[in-house]
């Protein structure tokens, strides 16, 4: 009695597991991006892009951001969403080295060697953010 007691359980866990991982893939979310937005995330990307595509590799002060890293990278996200989704592969390449390039916006109050090591960090971090993102946005495309 014990053990069909045990092998009952685990057959109706299974079978509950399954019905859960049958519902789970019929579902697919789907991003919408409203105008506004959208329109907000090209104005700030307008005005960040010119600083970060100069080329070069040097820390920045990140008093020279017109916004807080965090709204940047919010707009960034957005529109490189919208670019998957309207299949510019060029304008998201760009927007995803511009979200990478955040990383050179470092407080000008620290040594160059601490800066250096920050920028370091901060650029693996935000490569792994922006390419798990992306990840899971194409995941989902409907």
């Amino acid at each position: 009695m014990d053990t069909n007691f045990w092998l009952g359980l685990i057959a109706l866990t299974c079978a509950l597991y399954m019905l859960k991982w049958f519902q789970g893939r019929r579902k697919v979310t789907v991003y919408r991006i409203s105008p506004a937005s959208l329109r907000r995330s090209k104005e700030v990307m307008l005005r960040v892009l010119p600083l970060v595509e100069d080329g070069r590799d040097c820390p920045l002060d990140v008093t020279s951001l017109p916004w807080d890293k965090a709204t940047i990278k919010g707009a960034a996200k957005i529109l490189a969403y919208h670019f998957w989704r309207e299949n510019q592969h060029e304008e998201l390449i760009r927007i995803k080295q511009c979200f990478v390039s955040l990383a050179r916006f470092q407080n000008r109050d620290l040594d160059f060697e601490t800066c250096e090591r920050l920028l370091t960090r901060e650029r693996e971090r935000l490569v792994r953010e922006i390419d798990c993102y992306l990840t899971h946005a194409s995941s989902r495309k409907g």
